[in-house]
This record gives structure tokens, C-alpha cells and sequence, in this order.
């Protein structure tokens, strides 16, 4: 193999690696932002349920964001990351999440 192919397929194998670090960086953020902001959401549409605490979501939005990561692609997460709006095809994907995750209960909303 000439020295310049060497050189070639280095940097290709660089860049994907560069790539896939990126999108375990913005997987993470969005995660932990999105574990929080559905906590403190939760907790503001229950506030009338004395009998459920804050932890009692925990589940759910672990299990919420999750499903998330699963449905969404990494371009999607980064734009999640990068904007400062909510894109129109976040609600649907919520949702779906939701749906997946939710455990039926006295007077839970989503």
C-alpha cells in the first residue's frame, strides 16, 4: 500500500471516530436535559396528586427518554441540542414515547 493510502485511510478512520464521539456527546446532553425537563414538567402537571412525589417519575422519564434515543436519529438529537425552539416533529415523538412507557393511574396526565 502506497504511503498516501495509509494517509487516506488514517484520516477516514479519524473522522469516523471523531463523528461517532460527537454523537455520544450530544446523546448524553440531550439525555440528562431531557430526564430533567420531564421531571420538573411531571411534577408541574401533578402538583393536585399528593400521594405521587417527584420521584415517582423518575421511572417514566428514564424510561421516556430512552425510548427517545431509540426513535430518534443522531441528526435529530443534535438539532435538539443545537436549537433553541422545540421542532414540530417533537411532539410526535414524544408521544410515541410516552405511550411506550406510560403505566395506567388514577388521574396521571402525560
Amino acid at each position: 500500500m502506497k504511503p498516501s493510502n495509509k494517509f487516506i485511510i488514517a484520516g477516514l478512520f479519524t473522522v469516523t471516530a471523531l463523528s461517532a464521539q460527537a454523537q455520544v456527546v450530544n446523546q448524553r446532553r440531550f439525555t440528562q436535559n431531557y430526564k430533567d425537563a420531564c421531571m420538573k414538567q411531571q411534577v408541574q402537571l401533578h402538583t393536585k396528586l399528593k400521594e405521587i412525589s417527584a420521584d415517582s417519575f423518575a421511572e417514566y422519564c428514564e424510561c421516556a427518554t430512552r425510548q427517545l434515543m431509540t426513535n430518534l436519529s443522531p441528526a435529530q438529537i443534535k438539532e435538539l441540542n443545537q436549537s433553541e425552539g422545540r421542532p414540530a416533529w417533537l411532539k410526535a415523538a414524544e408521544q410515541s414515547a410516552s405511550k411506550a412507557c406510560l403505566k395506567e393511574g388514577p388521574g396521571i396526565r402525560v
